[in-house]
């Protein structure tokens, strides 16, 4: 049995390494012709997608399928899924963020022996009950962006800790020529780089949401949590988002930076898609630097990692077969580095790393980085979160314009501590 079993391991590495090293994908010719459709939620991305050529490429591996792109918003998007899984008409490429996994567990299909599946390093990590739903495409990290004129203008070095980030967007605003930093409040979900990451930076625990849904006060002084929004609200009550972050849009908010009329914008490794297109390919005054959320220089400097962009299969899809061919294809070694390089995004697969470009290549530089691979929460923390109606994001709009801190902490601690005794969570 050992023999065997020592063969089938052998037999299984051998297949993962031909996999991501020729990028070979073996599979049958299909005779139907079939369209698939591929929703995406970001006009960057859709722009690389056809630069790269994605569905004349795969028609030279499988001639009688179409991959055909639909563009969405992102803030539409989870919504408009939900809306077509309960018309049974999801498209047969589901690319779900991993916050949104476990709302449709039960209408994916497991990918637990897909070829892709064995040479991903993190599809087993975001698995539902031992099931694998979805392949994540990518990891990233989350950065401040930040104009190197306006930066040596103002005589600013890079922030090592939160104080100093925040002294440094004082100096900006107080010479009244540019917006410290840009915030797209009027979306809510810009603010996610603070409002819903800087909890588990302050905790350095990336599955802080499964710890919160234990406690009964997880909102309290002398909790990671509380710490963190403390910290944030301090940012928010410098003014220092321009006279009205609530009134601007997260597109208003971008082209601001892209445009020189703002300093600093917080966002993802993702962000800097929108930017080559903004600036015309010139990235020579951008800069990236990590969120200093430490107090001082001596603690490590915890920063966030991101593993995103799940790639799923609906249950009731009429084209499986044809869509795990595709997903082999997606994630097979040339047409796999060719997309993450033009993303500028980091491996998920093994035995494949990514140049990621010196913008990122400067920050990494920073000594004592701890990164924090941030988790989505699990069913309890969903119960609770749903009870509750729990939007960090909502959060960070409520303090914006002003509201009590203190008074939001207690509020929330009662809502939740009722609710997991409500729910029989323990």
């Amino acid at each position: 049995m050992k023999k065997h079993s020592l063969a089938r391991s052998l037999l299984s590495s051998l297949l993962i390494m031909l996999f991501l090293s020729t990028g070979l994908v073996s599979f049958a010719q299909h005779k139907e012709n079939v369209t698939l459709k591929f929703p995406v939620w970001n006009p960057a991305t859709l722009e690389i997608l056809k630069e790269l050529n994605i569905p004349a490429e795969y028609k030279k591996v499988q001639p009688n399928v179409t991959i055909e792109f639909e563009l969405f918003k992102e803030v539409d998007y989870e919504n408009t899924m939900k809306i077509r899984n309960a018309a049974n008409e999801l498209p047969d490429i589901l690319p779900l963020q991993a916050k949104w996994l476990e709302n449709f567990k039960d209408s994916l299909l497991p990918l637990n022996d897909l070829q892709a599946t064995k040479a991903n390093l993190f599809a087993t990590d975001y698995a539902i009950n031992g099931t694998i739903v979805g392949l994540p495409e990518s990891m990233f990290n989350e950065f401040v962006w930040y104009r190197k004129s306006i930066f040596n203008e103002y005589n600013i070095a890079i922030p090592k800790t939160w104080g100093e980030f925040i002294e440094a967007a004082k100096k900006i605003k107080k010479g009244n020529k540019y917006i410290p930093i840009c915030m797209g409040g009027k979306d809510a979900w810009p603010d996610y780089p603070f409002n819903e990451f800087m909890p588990a930076l302050v905790a350095n625990n990336g599955s802080l949401w499964n710890v919160m849904a234990t406690q009964d006060g997880p909102f309290s002084k002398d909790q990671p949590f509380y710490k963190a929004y403390a910290q944030i609200m301090d940012l928010y009550n410098a003014k220092v988002m321009g006279p009205d972050p609530l009134g601007v849009s997260w597109d208003q908010a971008k082209m601001l930076f892209g445009s020189g009329k703002g300093a600093m914008l917080a966002s993802g490794q993702w962000f800097i898609a929108d930017l080559e297109s903004m600036t015309n390919g010139d990235l020579s005054d951008i800069g990236a630097f990590f969120l200093p959320v430490r107090e001082k220089e001596t603690e490590p400097f915890n920063v966030i990692s991101m593993v995103e962009n799940f790639y799923c299969i609906p249950r009731n899809s009429r084209h499986i077969e044809e869509v795990k061919d595709f997903y082999n294809w997606w994630f097979s070694k040339d047409i796999y580095v060719k997309r993450m390089t033009k993303y500028k995004m980091a491996s998920t697969l093994k035995g494949i790393t990514i140049d990621i470009g010196p913008i990122f290549k400067e920050a990494y530089k920073e000594p004592d980085l701890n990164f924090v691979v941030f988790m989505e929460g699990n069913e309890d923390y969903n119960k609770i979160m749903n009870a509750i109606k729990f939007d960090v994001k909502a959060l960070g709009q409520e303090m914006m314009a002003g509201k009590n801190l203190n008074q939001m902490m207690n509020d929330l601690n009662k809502k939740w501590k009722n609710a997991r005794s409500r729910l029989g969570i323990k």
